[in-house]
């Protein structure tokens, strides 16, 4: 699996879950709340695990939690403070709403590791951004965005030089891998 030890891995769980109506994070599948999964999946890949997002009720998954810097501005925070707080180069960010990223998906994206600011997940469908790696050497990009009052993760991505890993195969093997739970709905599903 090579050394973990120069990939720190961010899990975030900063949103409001405002169309969810209750904190995603904490949502239960497999008999397993969601945060704690993904913290589980991470783990043979990333160390240290941080949770880039404040709630008490977290604690009990003894991870570190680390506070929006800049509030309310969406992922792009959630990016800015995992890659503020980060001490690796490397940094696997995942978003807490995706329960059947695996480690085949995990383990494709560190193997382009090279001379890129991120490696994403791309598919027929579009692309993932909010499941990749990400170097710390973006970090002023992400600044400037903010600063600029433009949070939006493409805009992010067209100023990057982007690894897009093709999983069309992996989406295949695995129908669910990009299913992510934003509502009631689509939690009910699963």
């Amino acid at each position: 699996m090579g050394d973990k030890s120069d990939i720190s891995g961010f899990i975030l769980a900063g949103g409001k879950s405002r169309r969810m109506g209750t904190d995603k994070a904490l949502l239960t599948i497999e008999n397993e709340p969601l945060l704690k999964r993904m913290i589980r999946l991470i783990e043979p890949f990333c160390n240290p695990i941080v949770i880039s997002g404040e709630n008490a009720d977290y604690s009990v998954f003894n991870v570190q939690m680390i506070p929006d810097l800049y509030s309310g501005r969406g992922p792009i925070a959630g990016i800015h403070s995992s890659l503020n707080h980060s001490f690796s180069e490397w940094n696997f960010l995942v978003s807490v709403d995706v329960p059947f990223v695996n480690e085949e998906l995990i383990q494709s994206l560190i193997s382009e590791k090279g001379e890129y600011d991120c490696i994403i997940p791309g598919h027929t469908s579009g692309i993932e951004p909010l499941i990749g790696l990400y170097h710390k050497r973006i970090l002023p990009v992400v600044i400037e965005m903010i600063e600029n009052g433009d949070y939006k993760l493409m805009n992010l991505i067209s100023r990057l030089n982007v690894r897009f890993v093709n999983c069309n195969s992996l989406i295949q093997k695995y129908p669910r891998l990009f299913i992510n739970i934003n509502r009631p709905e689509d939690f009910q599903l699963i």
